[in-house]
This record gives structure tokens, sequence and C-alpha cells, in this order.
């Protein structure tokens, strides 16, 4: 088993035992069997391990997104491998049998890279389920404004949400 997924247990079993102890807790005085101040007490101790946990969270999870943005750059490299042996043995300048043999290697490593990241992308899912998307997203296109006609105009033009070219009405024909 890799080490990050040691962590990962680690981790969630840490927060789960936490938050079942805290609802136990919460239970016990709901139910009138502790008083305020063994809850306050016990309540106090509870949301300093929770602070704790939840920190060691997020630096994991710090931690698994940049081992997953290091994995991107590694298939980056490999696949760039595998394209420059394909060029060579294209070429010629690789015989068969080693291009089968390093294109095989350089397969087997890219697709061993892809189930690593896939894992941790998983993993930060189930720990921290904004995770979902650990790598910021692309910014939005400003939204398209109509455009203004001059005022002696009769017809006004209007930019089009689908293609962002102006378009004047049609005109129709006398009947």
């Amino acid at each position: 088993m890799i080490s990050w997924k040691y962590s990962f247990e680690a981790v969630r079993r840490e927060l789960d035992l936490v938050n079942r102890k805290k609802e136990a807790l919460d239970g016990l005085f709901d139910s009138g069997r502790i008083s305020q101040w063994t809850y306050e007490f016990l309540g106090k101790d509870l949301t300093e391990a929770v602070g704790k946990t939840e920190t060691e969270q997020k630096v994991f999870a710090d931690r698994m997104t940049s081992r997953a943005a290091e994995l991107e750059e590694q298939v980056k490299s490999l696949e760039m491998f595998l394209a420059n042996l394909e060029i060579h043995h294209a070429a010629g300048e690789i015989d068969d049998k080693a291009y089968r043999h390093q294109s095989n290697a350089i397969s087997l490593g890219i697709e061993a890279t892809k189930q690593e990241m896939s894992d941790i992308k998983g993993a930060l899912i189930q720990l921290i389920p904004e995770a979902s998307a650990p790598y910021p997203k692309a910014p939005s296109p400003p939204p398209l404004v109509p455009v203004e006609t001059a005022p002696e105009e009769e017809t006004p033009e209007t930019l089009t949400e689908e293609t962002g070219v102006e378009e004047s009405p049609v005109e129709e024909s006398p009947d």
C-alpha cells in the first residue's frame, strides 16, 4: 500500500472517532443524562480535538493536492518520452524489439501514474467533499451585453448569446 494511503486512513479514522464522540456527548446532554457543566467541560476537549483533526486533514489534503500536481507533470513527461520513442522508431533509429520493450515500460509507467492520481483524487473527495475539484477552474467568460444603438436608427441591433455576432432584425417584404 502506498504510504499516503496509511495517512489517509489514519486521518479518516481520527475524524470519524472525534465525530462519534461529539455525537455521543450531544446525545447524553439532549437526553438529560449529563449536566450543562459536564457537557461544556467535555465539549471543550472535543472541540479542541475536532480543531486539531481538521488542521491535520487540511495539511494532508494540501500535501495530496501537491502530489496529484506532481503526478500530472510526471504523466506529461512520460507521454513526451513515449512520443519521442515513437518518432525515433518511425525514423528507423530504434529497432522493433527495443521499441516494444521501451514502449511497454513507459506505457506501464503512465498507467500506474494515472491510477495513483485517480486514487488520490478519490481519497480527497472522501476526506473533503468540496475537494472534488482540487484544481482551479477556468474563469467564466464575461456576460454578453446588448449593443447600444444610435437614436436615429429605427430597429435596435442586439448581440446574440450563441455567436457573439451582431444581428439586425430581418426585414419582411410587404404582401
